[in-house]
């Protein structure tokens, strides 16, 4: 046995045991035949595809084909679902500093939150690498306008958000993240899922959810507090409830967490140590369902 075929038995030991005992000698057979004379190690390109595919049949033997179709749903509406967190959020915001007569803060705002409105229209229409462009370009934009806003200020100052902090230079990069963090997930969350939309919920039934949430929240705004909070709670809980009885909607909501999470708590995540964490259990997250979401087939 020479060693390039004692490395490529190794490699082929991902694969799982039966597999190997009925295809390992003619995939071995195929790798040293394209082999190049002389070579004693795999190509690098070849334990990748060997070590990748060992795994992933692997892992669909763990998970059913039945779930893996239940992901696929829930990755595709969550697609859908994170520019609609982000446009709703903004027109809150909006309704917010409207409410006040705020109205220089509100048109800023509504002029950040009018993209998201653009990206889901794109993609409940089924443009999918129309919105994914257009996400992309908000991240891009996000980021961009964080730099040249922080590269103005005077040294040992930082923006986050709203806030002004005093600080060192070394934060920009983070500073730069959680402006642009957002946008990325939502932009990420188009470009891995299948086929984005509103899958076996029904296009109907989505958009009276949303617009009821989206009406109840903005009305919660304008209205005294107390009666304000009561309708945004009643409205969120009872579509919470709705959705979490069934397992896609417990997925998707797993699956839009993350965005949820840095869209709504900001302020958690002000140092590069956090940001990085978060964005690494972002893309940790989003990596696993979309694989998940791939290898599904359409129900």
């Amino acid at each position: 046995m020479t060693a390039l075929e004692r490395r490529y038995r190794r490699l082929l030991a991902w694969y799982p045991k039966d597999h190997r005992a009925q295809h390992e000698e003619e995939m071995l057979a195929v790798l040293l035949a394209a082999s190049a004379p002389g070579r004693n190690r795999p190509a690098v390109r070849d334990a990748f595809d060997l070590v990748r595919g060992g795994l992933a049949i692997r892992l669909r033997r763990v998970v059913p084909l039945r779930s893996r179709r239940v992901w696929r749903a829930a990755v595709d509406l969550a697609a859908l679902l994170a520019p609609l967190v982000l446009f709703g959020a903004g027109l809150f915001r909006v309704a917010g500093y409207a409410g006040r007569f705020a109205f220089d803060l509100a048109v800023p705002v509504l002029v950040d939150a009018l993209p998201y409105g653009l990206v889901v229209l794109l993609a409940w229409l089924g443009r999918r690498w129309a919105a994914i462009a257009c996400a992309w370009a908000l991240a891009a934009l996000h980021a961009t306008m964080q730099l040249v806003q922080l590269l103005s200020l005077p040294e040992g100052t930082m923006v986050v958000g709203d806030v002004i902090l005093v600080s060192g230079r070394p934060v920009i990069a983070a500073s730069m993240l959680l402006s642009a963090l957002p946008a990325c997930v939502c932009a990420a969350m188009l470009t891995l899922a299948p086929s984005p939309g509103p899958g076996p919920v029904g296009s109907r039934r989505l958009l009276l959810w949303a617009g009821g949430v989206l009406a109840a929240c903005v009305g919660g705004v304008l209205l005294p507090k107390v009666f304000g909070a009561a309708l945004m709670l009643a409205a969120l809980g009872t579509v919470a409830v709705m959705a979490l009885r069934f397992t896609t909607g417990r997925r998707t909501a797993a699956v839009l967490m993350p965005l949820l999470v840095v869209a709504v708590m900001p302020s958690w995540f002000t140092d590069p140590a956090s940001l990085t964490g978060v964005a690494a259990a972002t893309a940790a997250l989003l990596g696993a369902t979309a694989w998940l979401a791939r290898t599904g087939e359409p129900a």
